[in-house]
């Protein structure tokens, strides 16, 4: 008479073995803390004092919480996005994270030929995150870590990380709940977005209708008691004159 399996058994050994596994692996932290990261920033609730906006230069390039400790007692949120444009979409979404009382509100805005043509209209990436299954949702708020922690791998990586292969160039991102994302690149090549950029502004420029709806929403703002302040993000000179000629129609 054969023998039957203990399942339970069988099953211990198999939880013991991919948990020390887990530890062992490499993660991918770009998929799956990125993941969480957009996910939370997008549905994060209205109590912020201070909210960003703008496109990812923005949010790679202003972190909440060194401006929180020039800020004593306000919270500050990065809503910026990659593409986000500034425009009725954003505005809207943007002025619902601020908080209801009685400190000031304020909204940031990273003001580039990029955010304000209609390239970045359909602000693509807020949309989608937006948008996802509520089911999706969950998961990556719920269970994140879970999926963290028992990343998928490939042999590629798994060769990497055990011969400690050094890399010659990479894109690391350090995400923050607080919407900043620290990120360094190597080698850096301020020529690399030119000809993306020379493409884009063939098609789409910043018209006296998109500085109209901006302005008007500032006014609006105002009106109603809340602080906008802008500022250029810095770029390379090679970026700062393609977006003021082949950028903007009104200097054509």
């Amino acid at each position: 008479m054969a023998k039957k399996p203990n399942i339970w058994i069988t099953l211990a050994i198999a939880a013991t073995l991919v948990t020390v596994l887990s530890f062992v692996l490499p993660k991918d932290a770009e998929k799956y803390l990125g993941e969480l990261f957009w996910t939370r920033k997008t549905f994060a609730p209205a109590k912020y004092n201070v909210v960003i906006m703008g496109d990812s230069r923005v949010y790679r390039g202003l972190s909440p919480e060194i401006m929180e400790s020039h800020l004593p007692g306000l919270k500050v949120l990065n809503f910026a996005y990659s593409n986000g444009g500034l425009n009725q979409t954003m505005f809207v979404a943007a002025e619902k994270k601020l908080a209801q009382n009685n400190k000031p509100k304020v909204i940031v805005m990273g003001i580039s030929a990029n955010a304000i043509s209609g390239y970045s209209a359909g602000n693509q990436q807020y949309v989608q995150e937006l948008n996802r299954p509520r089911e999706e949702i969950f998961e990556r708020i719920y269970f994140n870590p879970l999926r963290y922690w028992f990343s998928a791998t490939s042999p590629e990586k798994l060769k990497n990380h055990f011969s400690e292969t050094k890399e010659t160039a990479f894109y690391r991102n350090k995400y923050f709940m607080n919407g900043y994302v620290e990120s360094e690149k190597f080698p850096a090549d301020t020529m690399e977005a030119i000809p993306s950029y020379t493409k884009d502004f063939t098609n789409y420029k910043v018209t006296p209708e998109n500085l109209s709806d901006l302005f008007k929403q500032v006014k609006k703002w105002t009106d109603s008691g809340i602080i906008v302040a802008g500022f250029t993000p810095p770029v390379s000179q090679s970026m700062q004159m393609l977006e003021d000629t082949l950028g903007c129609l009104m200097k054509q």
